[in-house]
């Protein structure tokens, strides 16, 4: 054991404290105005975690972790305060001295004797000040002020050495985050711990300081997990709604029915099991932990997005969450079975039947419930996920008050702020599916326009990540179908096509300046594209947009362009339509074309040199695309 010999020095003493909470910093300060030679620590701020903010840097939470008194899952408080922790045992290591790590919420009590707490550095590496203690009967008695812990809970106040720091870092820690005051106690068996018997810190009432780590909300739950937003539309034109008002709130949902020839008959009566195998095949190499939110594409309007969705359903503390409907369908039979079922909860509305157009689930029991069983293309879904629920051998729940989901109801509306209001259950979806005949698709019409009337913007954000198909090429979602429509609609409406002065690959186009729409897309370039850019060519230099233009080839005008580079450091090029037939973009040195690129996704690729691409003859029909070029050097602006 290292000799630690202070000569007089005082030991150092670190306080971890979130530097925008000053009413906890200045209550530390009034409450210890006798303690010396300490400072407050920057803590990690949970406001500002993500699941995707761990990944890139190289951590993640342990998935199996919960509460051992109230089986509950991480908070975001609780991985904030474990990395901040995780850092002050950096900066022990780092000064290469014994260390008094202390909360905000410490206060030093009359008993607190810090140089007796030096010598006991000679002999242990980890002094608990404060604690509770889980398990007195394991206790080791040490002395008359000290013990050897058990299972001591709470991080208010503990001293470490380098020694200690070294051990507690030396794992995978990171990889599998669990609260500090749950890791320290495993980690014990590694470590020369003790703990005084008597605490000489105490940490202040949670009715004066509230905790930042204990869940008030469904909002402080950490998500571990994907959301991935996945549908089945084989008819795009159909998913109108569902695409913009998804687009509105931040989601592009994945559509499975992309080029596939539909079997799942014509939805009049029974049918529908060809979406529960374009499901199945897409998940299988999905993680298990991942979630999917699944819906209809032809009645579904969003009115949230993946966060809020997310979680909501974590807050039902269930594997799998369907939709619950008014009405039984398609096996009346099961009628009794359903009511039945819902009887044993607290729920008693008229929503009492599974619903399969909207659900949401983690990966791993969707995986068990679509591989126990088999179901033909032309059978129905509906029935398949009817049975499964009633089978009782997944976690499967339903949604019985609409708190995510609302299926078809006359009395449903959007309120005068924009929400979805179900006065009969109190609730506020966030999707509704306009499902059943004429009175459903009327009421899903009036539903669909007020929301999509929310919004003027014709660039949505993007939060999609990137698709890579070459070395120095990569397809990104840029704009839904619906938005395409538009601008084509306004480059018809504008008129003047024609090659640009000077160049020398003319082709027919319409300056996006010419639009009115120039200082949307630039805004909409850099917020949602420029991102992807700088990390895709780091360290390349970015000056903004130098130029975008819709392109037209029509047999009448232009029907093709020859092999040409672009006046641009990097191109990004947009299918407006697909309802034609040849006039494909094609990189021949890399071998790659836009054929099979859906409309609205963006090829991003370098403007110069190496990736000349040309425009093959057109065929049939008129071809609309969209072309943005990024600046080569500040100023470089058309």
């Amino acid at each position: 054991m290292t000799q630690y010999i202070f000569d007089g020095d005082i030991m150092k003493k670190l306080v971890i404290s979130l530097a925008k909470r000053t009413e906890r910093r200045t209550h530390f300060e009034e409450k210890n105005s006798s303690l010396e030679d300490w400072f407050f620590f920057d803590a990690t701020d949970k406001d500002i975690l993500s699941y995707d903010l761990l990944r890139k840097n190289g951590m993640s939470t342990n998935l199996s972790w919960r509460d051992p008194y109230k089986n509950r899952k991480l908070t975001r408080g609780e991985v904030a305060c474990s990395i901040s922790h995780r850092n002050a045992w950096a900066y022990c290591l780092e000064i290469d001295e014994p260390l008094l790590i202390l909360e905000d919420d410490a206060i030093i009590g009359d008993s607190y004797d810090e140089q007796y707490y030096e010598s006991l550095l000679e002999e242990y590496n980890l002094i608990y000040l404060q604690r509770n203690e889980n398990t007195p009967d394991r206790v080791e008695n040490i002395n008359d002020i000290i013990e050897v812990p058990a299972y001591p809970y709470n991080t208010t106040a503990y001293i470490i050495t380098p020694e200690s720091a070294k051990i507690l870092m030396d794992t995978t820690f990171l990889k599998q985050i669990i609260p500090a005051d749950e890791y320290l106690p495993y980690m014990l068996p590694h470590l020369k711990p003790c703990a005084l018997k008597v605490d000489s810190v105490k940490q202040q009432s949670r009715s004066i300081l509230p905790s930042d780590v204990e869940p008030n909300s469904e909002d402080e739950w950490f998500i571990d997990f994907n959301t991935h937003a996945l549908t089945v539309g084989t008819d795009r034109k159909k998913c109108s709604a569902m695409n913009t008002s998804a687009a509105l709130n931040g989601v592009y949902p994945t559509n499975l029915g992309n080029n596939v020839v539909w079997e799942g008959t014509d939805m009049s009566a029974e049918g529908g099991g060809h979406k529960v195998n374009l499901l199945k095949n897409h998940i299988e190499n999905l993680p298990d932990n991942d979630v999917i939110l699944f819906t209809d594409a032809y009645d579904i309007v969003y009115n949230d997005g993946l966060d809020q969705i997310t979680k909501r359903y974590l807050a039902f503390n269930t594997k799998v969450l369907f939709a619950a409907e008014q009405y039984i369908w398609p096996d009346k039979k099961l009628k009794k079975d359903f009511i039945k079922r819902q009887s044993a909860t607290e729920f008693d509305t008229k929503y009492k039947y599974l619903n399969s157009g909207m659900f949401i689930g983690v990966v791993s029991e969707l995986k068990k419930i679509l591989e126990d069983s088999d179901i033909k293309n032309n059978s129905d879904d509906q029935l398949f996920f009817q049975k499964a629920f009633l089978s009782g051998k997944y976690d499967i729940k339903l949604d019985y008050e609409c708190y995510i989901f609302q299926c078809h109801d006359v009395g449903v509306d959007i309120t005068s702020n924009g929400q979805l209001a179900n006065n009969s259950t109190g609730c506020r979806p966030c999707i509704y599916h306009g499902n059943g005949g004429d009175e459903a698709k009327e009421k899903l019409e009036k539903i669909s326009s007020k929301v999509i009337s929310k919004s003027p913007d014709l660039f949505i954000p993007i939060y999609n990540g990137i698709d890579i198909i070459d070395r120095d090429m990569f397809i990104v979602d840029f704009m839904t179908q619906d938005q395409c429509e538009r601008m084509i609609e306004l480059s018809e409406k504008h008129g003047g096509w024609k090659g640009m002065e000077g160049d020398k690959f003319p082709a027919q186009e319409i300056r996006i300046k010419q639009l009115g729409l120039w200082d949307e897309m630039k805004s909409h370039w850099e917020r949602n594209l420029y991102p992807h850019i700088e990390r895709f060519w780091k360290p390349m230099e970015m000056y903004g947009l130098r130029d975008a233009f819709a392109m037209r080839y029509a047999l009448d005008t232009q029907t093709s362009l020859r092999l040409h580079t672009d006046a641009s450091l990097v191109t990004g090029s947009v299918k407006l339509n697909d309802d034609y037939e040849g006039a494909i973009l094609k990189f021949p040195r890399q071998g790659i074309t836009n054929e099979h690129v859906p409309v609205g996704k963006a090829i991003m690729f370098p403007g110069q040199v190496t990736h000349g691409h040309e425009c093959s003859e057109l065929t049939k029909g008129v071809k609309y695309s969209l072309t943005m070029w990024s600046s080569r050097y500040n100023g470089d602006i058309n």
